[in-house]
């Protein structure tokens, strides 16, 4: 009996402290949408709050993001708020979502993972009349306003051509870092059309090994304890290893570098952050891609705008990709894009 009360305590705990994170958060959001001025000048008020629903807040990613977004945002008369994974209080996305219905906002922008339970979240804003648009992961099972971002299948095509551009004689196994909840990975679009490329370099399915993985780290020292086993398996590292995030990229990187290995394994990284480009521009990362932030945080806050005013938006927001080589780091150091 009395573990069965501690057990009813501890929820009831658990429920009180997720209660007092929305009564907070409403009083924060209530501060913020009458949020004055300098002394004299009439309050700002905003036509609309959105929130900004990501895992990692606090990367370069999607700081970019956000910074175009609440740019769109403020001229649009709109306010932005960016929410995200935190560790040390240990809310998660399902909380903040819940927060964001409690606090009854006027849209949600949501990165998308197939995290267990979100869809679910997703609905229960749609039937509330908050819209919902999904960023850079569509979720395939239930209904949101749109999507904005690169596509699976478009991002692995992208891809494809720089894991075969990376490939020579010595090539035999590739490994993909992929960031999803699905249980066959092998289904997983990024996985199927780089597989397919390298299939058409090299007909031979016994030349090369490829391999993918689900790599759904939940802080930075797991992304650094995985990448380390990866490169000091009793196996031998991959030939070319493919980060589909910008953390991953990062440890990667610096892995290389703790293990002196470089040229040693390729690595085909994510984004454009300093240390990455710097990277990029030494030779130790071949090359990187590049997601249009800018379009990512722009196009998610029109598209939320334009349903909120006019009630109807385009289901799907195509983002640009592109890569990042020596070269093109070179000229983006020239023009002071990274230090």
């Amino acid at each position: 009996m009395k573990k069965k009360n501690l057990g009813v305590r501890i929820a009831a705990g658990g429920m009180l402290i997720l209660a007092l994170g929305i009564i907070v958060q409403n009083a924060y959001y209530n501060g913020l949408m009458r949020e004055s001025g300098l002394s004299g000048e009439e309050e700002k008020r905003y036509e609309y709050q959105f929130e900004m629903i990501v895992s990692s807040p606090q990367s370069t990613f999607w700081q970019d993001v956000y910074k175009s977004g609440k740019e769109t945002a403020e001229a649009d008369n709109v306010l932005l708020e960016l929410r995200g994974e935190d560790w040390e209080t240990g809310y998660d996305k399902i909380d903040f979502m819940n927060m964001s219905i409690a606090g009854n906002v006027d849209g949600i922008i949501l990165e998308y993972n197939g995290e267990e339970g979100l869809e679910e979240k997703i609905s229960q804003a749609m039937k509330k009349g908050i819209p919902v648009v999904t960023i850079m992961g569509n979720a395939p099972h239930c209904s949101t306003q749109s999507f904005v971002g690169v596509s699976d299948y478009q991002l692995g095509v992208a891809y494809g051509e720089q894991v075969t551009a990376c490939m020579d004689e010595n090539t035999e196994n590739i490994l993909i870092l992929l960031r999803q909840t699905q249980n066959d990975i092998t289904q997983n679009q990024i996985y199927t059309q780089i597989s397919k490329a390298v299939l058409k370099k090299e007909p031979d399915p016994d030349k090369i090994h490829i391999e993918a993985k689900n790599f759904l780290s939940t802080d930075t020292f797991e992304t650094e304890e995985a990448i380390r086993d990866i490169l000091q398996d009793k196996n031998g590292p991959p030939d070319i290893l493919v980060c589909m995030e910008e953390e991953t990229t990062e440890c990667a990187r610096q892995a290389l570098i703790d293990y002196n290995m470089a040229g040693c394994v390729k690595i085909i990284g994510y984004y454009t952050s300093e240390n990455v480009l710097k990277a990029v521009e030494k030779g130790l990362i071949p090359v990187t891609c590049r997601i249009d932030t800018k379009q990512l945080g722009m196009y998610s806050v029109k598209a939320l705008t334009e349903y909120c005013r006019e009630g109807r938006v385009s289901s799907y927001y195509n983002v640009d990709v592109s890569f990042v080589d020596q070269d093109t780091a070179k000229k983006y150091k020239k023009k002071g894009m990274f230090q």
